[in-house]
């Protein structure tokens, strides 16, 4: 077919302006980014430099590392902006590192090291498959197992990373998500999924007339007492160890789910929503309170777009925008009373039963 002038596609001029494909090429790369900050954080190396810099003999004499290649994956860090290589070789923390410490404020090591995990990511390398069939690959590469049975099961290195991660990372969001709502309207709180506690004890601090149940799996809330401990809350919550998809304790005025959800895929939320809900009974003024994100419309950034992808492809979970949430509570006995932001990357919503 011949093809007139005004057919064409308009002239925008060459593609590689030295620009736009260097990001490409950088956002092509992400994996290698993971990788190596992944093993730098599972050897610990920003602990070793948060007294001041070391050199590169020093750092790997102190973490059992090949010198030569460790100054590879340092350099590589480096270049991304954790880490920096100074003038006489050797090298320091940057903003960026800070958070790869083990003891500081929403430190993301074990979130770090957690992500290198085999089938984590390996999932990967077979993301086409869930693209194809709308399954997760993770449970094949699992022998069937879902991601916490495995964890539990076959990778208890991983599982105390991945329960350390996720204790890190409420340490420092959970205050402020319990300043953000008022938690104190309930006597009773039952933290669902709740691992050590950090967000429950976060809720009992900023409300003392309350009490808790932290409900979890009995390796998850084995861990638990010295956290409730250290947060002055141990004597207002009650330890209930179970699965969730069997039953959640009864005799709490407000059910609450951190980041639990989107772990799974409708159809068990569905189940998990439903034990609640018997757990509810007649309690017209109970409240489910789910703390997840929301994906939001557009074509902005945002890490829950992409968190949802993860989702997919390691345990066949998903983020959720404000009509599958609405859907989805309704299905299990509920209706949505309203959806609060809170701290990004999640909101609050809050859920009643009908």
């Amino acid at each position: 077919m011949t093809t007139t002038s005004t057919d064409r596609v308009p002239d925008q001029g060459p593609l590689d302006d030295g620009g736009v494909q260097q990001e490409m090429l950088l956002m092509l790369a992400g994996k290698w980014v993971a990788g190596t900050l992944n093993v730098l954080a599972r050897v610990g190396v920003a602990d070793l430099l948060a007294d001041g810099p070391r050199s590169i003999e020093q750092l790997a004499a102190a973490t059992n590392t090949h010198a030569p290649t460790l100054h590879r994956f340092m350099r590589a860090a480096a270049s991304v902006g954790v880490f920096a290589e100074r003038a006489d070789k050797t090298f320091e923390l940057t903003p960026k590192a800070q958070y790869l410490r083990s003891d500081v404020p929403g430190s993301l090591r074990y979130l770090a090291y957690f992500y290198g995990e085999t089938t984590v990511w390996n999932c990967w390398g077979y993301a086409i498959d869930t693209l194809r069939t709308g399954e997760p690959n993770g449970k094949k590469l699992r022998g069937g197992k879902n991601f916490f049975e495995y964890l539990e099961q076959e990778a208890p290195e991983f599982a105390a990373a991945f329960h350390k991660a996720m204790s890190e990372l409420n340490e420092s969001r959970a205050p402020k998500i319990a300043d953000s709502f008022d938690f104190g309207r309930f006597g009773t709180i039952a933290d669902i999924g709740g691992g050590q506690g950090r967000f429950l004890s976060a809720i009992l601090r900023r409300y003392p007339d309350s009490r808790g149940i932290l409900f979890d799996i009995e390796t998850a809330i084995a861990s638990a007492p010295p956290v409730l401990a250290a947060q002055g809350v141990a004597d207002r919550v009650r330890l209930v160890s179970g699965s969730f998809f069997d039953e959640v304790p009864s005799g709490a005025n407000a059910y609450t789910l951190k980041a639990v959800m989107h772990d799974w895929a409708d159809a068990e939320c569905r189940k998990v929503l439903g034990r609640i809900r018997q757990a509810i009974g007649d309690d017209a003024d109970a409240r489910v309170l789910i703390v997840d994100g929301v994906v939001p419309e557009g074509n902005d950034p945002h890490y829950i777009k992409l968190m949802d992808i993860s989702m997919a492809v390691t345990n066949g979970g998903r983020e959720r925008t404000v009509a599958d949430w609405t859907s989805l509570v309704q299905e299990a006995g509920f209706e949505v009373v309203a959806i609060h932001p809170t701290l990004p990357p999640h909101s609050i919503v809050e859920a009643r039963p009908v």
